[in-house]
């Protein structure tokens, strides 16, 4: 009867434990919007993502001249975080197309 209640008590640390550390990871996922940096992935076909939806080229240009002349615009940084199964030809080409916007660019590799 003892061993029971033991094993359940360290059953629910353990998953309060889980929930606590998967909050953690979803908060600090969502951190690099709010610093300023837009993170872009590309994937093998070279289309963007932003924020996890596809993003169309025009869309992009647009958010960032607004990005690029807003008073936020010193603080914004692009991060460009291609999939691990995109050739390397397909991210330079996106990276030198991002790097005339003006905007800081980081290459973030998988």
């Amino acid at each position: 009867m003892r061993a029971s209640l033991l094993d359940g008590i360290g059953l629910g640390l353990v998953g309060s434990a889980l929930a606590v550390l998967a909050t953690a990871v979803v908060v600090l996922a969502q951190r690099p919007g709010s610093q300023g940096v837009l993170a872009l992935h590309l994937d093998a076909a070279g289309t963007l993502r932003l924020w996890n939806r596809p993003i169309r080229a025009q869309e992009l240009v647009e958010l960032l001249n607004r990005k690029a002349t807003s008073q936020e615009g010193a603080d914004v940084v692009l991060r460009l975080i291609p999939d691990p199964a995109v050739p390397w030809g397909v991210v330079r080409q996106a990276a030198s197309g991002l790097e005339n916007t003006g905007l800081p660019l980081e290459l973030q590799l998988p």
